[in-house]
């Protein structure tokens, strides 16, 4: 087993609303199996519409809150202590509708460097917004969420 020495999290603002990552383990500190992050969600926040990833998977863990997760076909409700997992591929998406906060764990799998990904969605330009999801293998769906019934 190897063993790594944690470091203090590092925390990166989403912008104006609030919301907050906490990087908790990098692929650097997992031997690059795993990245650990915490999604702490202002009640502003909203989250990502449909999209999914080529070279890792996520797992979404909520520690308090409640969101709604897209799994490709149907919304369904996550409480805290429930889980969802996104394969490579798989499109997904998460939505914050209830105006109190949520807090969610974010296991990616294998590891991938996502803190420069998060720091620049609080700055980047519309025009380069593009650009940046395509660095850092974010592709969006283009599904029309209203047309997608909740399975709550």
């Amino acid at each position: 087993m190897t063993e790594t020495k944690p470091t203090p999290a590092r925390t990166i603002r989403l912008g104006p609303g609030g919301s907050v990552i906490e990087v908790l383990a990098t692929p650097a500190e997992t031997g690059g199996t795993v990245s650990l992050y915490r999604w702490r969600m202002s009640p502003s926040s909203r989250g990502p519409s449909p999209h999914f990833h080529t070279t890792f998977s996520e797992t979404f863990i909520v520690e308090e809150g409640e969101v709604g997760y897209f799994d490709g076909r149907a919304w369904r409700t996550l409480r805290a202590g429930d889980t969802a997992h996104a394969a490579a591929g798989a499109v997904h998406a998460i939505r914050k509708d209830r105006p109190e906060p949520a807090t969610l764990l974010m296991a990616l799998s294998p590891g991938v460097p996502r803190e420069e990904y998060f720091a620049r969605l609080a700055t980047v330009t519309e025009r380069d917004q593009g650009r940046l999801h395509e660095a850092h293998d974010n592709h969006f769906a283009g599904l029309d969420l209203d047309e997608n019934q909740e399975d709550s």
